[in-house]
């Protein structure tokens, strides 16, 4: 019986799919910008899990006719490879493949938000600033018009430290009500920096302290890069707050004389 079983699979003749990246749309009105990190692809055949791969990728499939093909984008959490899962505010792509036994099908999923979804955008281009300085901060992110610093659009965000301006802690101005009931929490961002980023929130506690609560630390980067940073441990380990600021801190490194963090397409994700 081992034996038939065996030569019935290995008789099967595999269809092939081929993903060469996934894309992401948006309004840039209420979605800001498309600027995406997404490295895999988590697909499912009929609603079954065929498997995650590494993009750009080409698979066999053991099924044959007309199947209906649903991909969920992958992201690595916090910017580590090892820490992969599909990104949970990005919507599947769907569609109906008719596979053939030997043959290819290339597909190009194009993928957007849920809707009210995002919860604070910060993309630097309008007048007003929606960071401000905060605790023993002795300066604070600015925009910047400089075309060699911006990484999209007409500015970006810009703190420069120095010897006498060495230390910024930069938090939201809103105060955001993240329900603690263990619903995913992220934090998007496009970053360039010479320095390490301490990235978390400020839990507004009933007492009026704030608790400050690291979710992680940013290593220096010299091109620009895009990262999800999962807060979702850090804002429901915190069932006494009362509501929480994202912060962003960083302080000048003694190997330099000065050092520049640039932000770009803050966004912040959770269900109300």
């Amino acid at each position: 019986m081992i034996s038939l079983a065996s030569c019935k699979k290995n008789d099967l003749v595999p269809a092939y799919i081929h993903i060469e990246k996934i894309d992401l749309s948006t309004v840039y009105e209420f979605d800001g910008t498309n600027s995406h990190k997404i490295t895999d692809a988590w697909v499912y055949i009929d609603g079954d899990l065929q498997g995650v791969y590494e993009l750009p990728a080409t698979f066999p499939v053991l099924a044959t006719g007309g199947h209906r093909i649903t991909v969920r984008p992958g992201i690595k959490l916090n910017g580590i490879a090892m820490t992969r899962a599909y990104y949970p505010f990005y919507q599947p792509y769907e569609t109906m493949v008719d596979l053939t036994e030997k043959q290819t099908d290339t597909i190009h999923p194009v993928v957007v938000y849920y809707a009210n979804k995002i919860q604070w955008i910060e993309d630097f281009e309008t007048a007003g600033i929606t960071m401000m300085k905060f605790g023993d901060s002795d300066t604070t992110f600015i925009q910047t018009h400089d075309s060699t610093m911006i990484f999209e659009g007409a500015s970006s965000g810009i703190a420069r430290l120095d010897a006498t301006y060495n230390h910024v802690i930069s938090v939201s101005s809103e105060i955001f009500d993240i329900p603690q009931n263990q619903s995913a929490v992220f934090l998007e961002l496009n970053y360039k920096t010479q320095t390490t980023l301490t990235v978390g929130l400020y839990a507004l506690l009933s007492t009026g302290m704030n608790e400050r609560i690291v979710t992680m630390y940013i290593n220096p980067n010299k091109s620009w890069n895009k990262i999800y940073v999962n807060m979702t441990p850090t804002a429901n380990n915190n069932s006494n707050a009362t509501g929480f600021r994202v912060f962003i801190e960083a302080y000048k490194p003694d190997s330099l004389a000065t050092a520049e963090i640039l932000l770009d397409n803050l966004k912040l994700l959770y269900t109300e």
